[in-house]
């Protein structure tokens, strides 16, 4: 359906990478929404969000191609918008685009899991669209690629109505496909110069991998992501239910490859064992694991961002957030807490240490 560009680049020379892009893909022509992993305010050395290097050098290609542009994502939470992309470097990388998307439009969805859904006004108007996600694993959904960016799409509290609804691995990842196919990137450039490994989304080990990754279709670029982190794409269930859905091939001897794609050696990604386990199936190990978040009160600042952000309202106010016993191990607190004070548990991390697979 598709094909992908694999390029070697560091982020002194991802002008030069992005130009490679644009030369392979059909560049935009008018308006462009540029949509890149805002997951919250953290800087760019924690290579938890976009670099801003990357969301730069497309800005400034599409400058020169006096393209309408506008930068923007719905990270979760209600915090300040700009002073979060501020901090994460991606509003100065913006040169003066970068908005607001959050003003959302209801349309009609077909889905199991809800009938209709609301969508950023700007992704609906956008003629194109290029999706700029990070290479990084994540506990939740083993990958965190370019399909999952798309769920940026809903403004920020719309994502807790989909994670109290679709609480297990399944249907989160069933879910997150009907999501995308409302309205597919048009191209998708993911930062995987610094990747992540191990217990992503955001404090996960640093991973050097020195490329960046291009498709226009983001579930066949999202396989070779998976390939190359190890696992086998069939495996993933949002890869494997897109696939059924007929969004993008994920056999990558299928896939129309050009740049070198190899697997990463030692690449540590959740097992899906342990994956299962996190999410909150009615199993009757699930409370001797123990497998909820914790709080660490040496690094909590009180900003409360945890409890705001909570689907389920299972965080509450006392001196430090409490975590009650309605947690359904979405682990969304643990993504959004910029100073990572909220980490996997201490039995559930000891697991996932020893669960990691090591290719």
């Amino acid at each position: 359906m598709g094909s992908v560009l694999i390029i070697d680049t560091e982020y002194e020379t991802v002008d030069e990478a992005v130009q490679k892009v644009f030369n392979h893909f059909n560049p935009p022509e008018e308006d462009v929404l540029i949509k890149p992993n805002l997951l919250g305010g953290f800087p760019p050395e924690q290579h938890v969000t976009t670099h801003p290097s990357l969301v730069r050098a497309l800005v400034s290609y599409c400058e020169k191609k006096n393209i309408t542009i506008t930068v923007g994502d719905n990270p979760a939470g209600r915090g300040n918008l700009v002073k979060r992309a501020n901090r994460a470097g991606l509003y100065e990388a913006s040169q003066g685009h970068f908005q607001d998307i959050s003003e959302g439009k209801d349309i009609i969805a077909d889905s199991e899991f809800f009938s209709k859904l609301v969508i950023s006004r700007k992704v609906l108007q956008s003629s194109y669209i290029i999706n700029v996600p990070k290479f990084k694993t994540h506990l939740q959904t083993i990958i965190t690629g370019a399909l999952k960016n798309m769920f940026g799409v809903l403004p920020g509290e719309e994502k807790s109505m989909i994670h109290a609804s679709a609480r297990s691995l399944e249907s989160f990842s069933r879910a997150l496909v009907d999501i995308y196919s409302v309205r597919p990137p048009d191209l998708t450039v993911m930062d995987a110069i610094v990747g992540m490994e191990g217990n992503g989304p955001s404090s996960g080990k640093l991973r050097h991998i020195g490329k960046i990754l291009a498709s226009d279709n983001a579930v066949e670029l999202d396989a070779v992501m998976a390939y190359m982190m190890g696992l086998n794409p069939s495996e993933v269930p949002m890869l494997r239910y897109a696939h059924e859905k007929q969004l993008g091939e994920i056999r990558v001897e299928k896939i129309e490859i050009e740049g070198e794609m190899q697997r990463i050696p030692g690449f540590k990604v959740p097992s899906k064992a342990l994956v299962r386990f996190i999410t909150p199936l009615t199993s009757r190990y699930y409370d001797f694991l123990a497998v909820k978040p914790r709080l660490a009160r040496e690094k909590c600042v009180r900003c409360w961002e945890c409890v705001e952000k909570c689907p389920v309202s299972a965080l509450r106010r006392n001196e430090y957030p409490h975590i009650t016993k309605e947690c359904v191990s979405c682990f969304c607190c643990v993504e959004v807490c910029e100073n990572h004070a909220m980490e996997v548990s201490s039995r559930a991390r000891d697991l996932f240490n020893r669960s990691l697979l090591k290719i």
